[in-house]
């Protein structure tokens, strides 16, 4: 393939890509769900589970092989640059030592809980789901690490679609979720060592490293910021050579925290949280990128993973019991854990229910852990397609349980 095939090849399926995606979005808002949710949903429907299945050589057409490494690039970066807005946007006056307190003991239940739920299934499952060469420990820590995960990203764009992100809720929730995610990288990083027979010292490289890198981006990237900050609030704009500089230091930390194997997503999300909240500068930066990292990267990703996914595997009867066991593992341990830790805090039942339901979702960052575990040849197709499956559930019951427990009832459309 060619320089201008290649082009044709990747622009029509970003085109196609868009069309879905954005359609699907709409979808689901009108029946009330969050548009990330549809977006989310379409990548699984561009898969082998239906466009795949019913159109397989229109299929194979836009979505060549060739094509796919493309994709990859241009998804990841979109999720780094996602997370940075998400970091850039969180309100640091509404963490107070009360929600401080409150998200930590959040994140240790809702990780401990659902880690030893996934150690169960791993036990039960282990012959199942696991490739060749893999260890049941390293099956063990994956699937507890799958279990444990909550969707930081989306749970981020969910909440400020919904305009609770600054919430106590919502900053307790943001929060907690950020706690769970980065212990979960930290363990997955051992068995992604492990499977790439690196040693398990690499997991203590991903622990230490990602230590010294909030470090750095605090004590000398910070200062950096500020007199870009200042700059753009004397000129009452952010200036094109500033913007640069942003990016070029966001893809850095995107670049280093992969590394790390922390995932790109995280360098992102630090540096975010390191920008100065002065009004012009965060205007500028959401202005130049917040839409188009929206409506445009984002849906890659979800379109990228549900490549991968094939549900119509699950049907068969080899796999239909321990997919309802797997998927009401998850979601129970999660869920529970944290409506009765909340609950024990002084929230009432209500709250902590919508907490329990918000903290469940796994969203994004399930389809990234199920895509590494793929890529890593720790989990078969199969396994895979549950994860999948497990994100797409458990984020679109989210909402649904928050308004629920809120007594929060669906506006009538006009």
């Amino acid at each position: 393939m060619n320089n201008l095939d290649t082009f044709i090849a990747v622009t029509t399926a970003i085109i196609f890509i868009l069309i879905v995606s954005h359609t699907c979005g709409r979808i689901f808002q009108y029946i009330g769900q969050p548009k990330v949710v549809g977006e989310m949903i379409s990548g699984v429907l561009l898969g082998p589970t239906c466009f795949g299945y019913f159109c397989p050589d229109l299929s194979a057409q836009i979505f060549s092989k060739e094509m796919m490494p493309f994709l990859f690039v241009i998804s990841n970066l979109g999720l780094s640059f996602y997370m940075f807005l998400i970091g850039s946007e969180i309100d640091f006056k509404n963490f107070t030592p009360k929600i401080l307190k409150r998200s930590s003991l959040l994140s240790s239940v809702a990780i401990i809980f659902p880690f030893i739920f996934g150690a169960i299934a791993a036990l039960w499952y282990f012959d199942i789901f696991t490739m060749p060469g893999i260890s049941f420990t390293s099956f063990t820590i994956f699937l507890g690490t799958a279990f444990a995960i909550t969707a930081f990203p989306m749970l981020a764009r969910i909440l400020d679609e919904k305009k609770i992100l600054n919430t106590e809720i919502g900053v307790l929730t943001i929060s907690s979720a950020c706690i769970q995610d980065v212990v979960s990288w930290i363990l997955l990083s051992f068995v992604t060592a492990a499977a790439a027979h690196k040693g398990m010292e690499a997991g203590y490289i991903t622990l230490f490293g990602g230590m010294g890198f909030i470090a750095i981006v605090f004590l000398i990237v910070r200062p950096l910021l500020k007199i870009i900050g200042k700059r753009s609030q004397k000129h009452g704009y952010l200036s094109q050579p500033d913007f640069v500089i942003i990016v070029v230091l966001l893809l850095a930390a995107a670049l280093i925290t992969d590394k790390l194997g922390l995932y790109s997503v995280f360098g992102g999300f630090i540096l975010g949280l390191a920008v100065p909240r002065d009004p012009v500068f965060s205007k500028g930066i959401q202005d130049k990128l917040k839409d188009f990292t929206q409506a445009i990267l984002l849906p890659l990703f979800f379109t990228f993973s549900g490549l991968n996914a094939n549900m119509l595997v699950l049907g068969n009867l080899t796999n239909f019991v321990p997919t309802l066991i797997i998927i009401g593992f998850a979601f129970f341990s999660k869920y529970a854990s944290a409506l009765i830790a909340m609950k024990l805090t002084g929230f009432s039942w209500r709250e902590s229910s919508a907490i329990g339901g918000l903290t469940n979702a796994r969203g994004l960052m399930e389809l990234i852990v199920a895509n590494i575990g793929l890529s890593y040849a720790v989990i078969t197709k199969d396994l895979y397609s549950i994860l999948v499956l497990i994100a797409i559930l458990t984020t679109l019951f989210a909402m649904p349980i928050y308004n629920f427990s809120m007594g929060i009832k669906k506006k009538s459309k006009k």
